[in-house]
């Protein structure tokens, strides 16, 4: 499972580098998104349908010479909430 710490949702999406979902479809492993106490698995079956968006251009790595495309997926995390009593 691949695990991608995310920093920020924006009106309902997160995105994450596309090295992670290519890497992700090669090994054979799901993706595993976390936010906070929050947390997200999109299933290896999924992942392509689960895209809905991806970034026009390429970005520039801050601490690397390599460029990325942002992925977008609706953040839709399975929070397990207690009871409040």
């Amino acid at each position: 499972m691949i695990t991608v710490k995310i920093k920020s949702v924006w009106h309902g999406k997160v995105a994450i580098r596309d090295k992670y979902v290519v890497q992700a479809q090669k090994n054979k492993e799901d993706i595993f998104l976390v936010k906070g106490n929050d947390r997200m698995i999109i299933p290896l079956d999924k992942i392509d349908e689960a895209i809905v968006g991806k970034s026009e251009f390429p970005f520039q790595d801050k601490y690397s010479k390599e460029s990325h495309y942002l992925i977008y997926f609706n953040w839709k995390p399975t929070t397990i909430q207690n009871k409040l009593f």
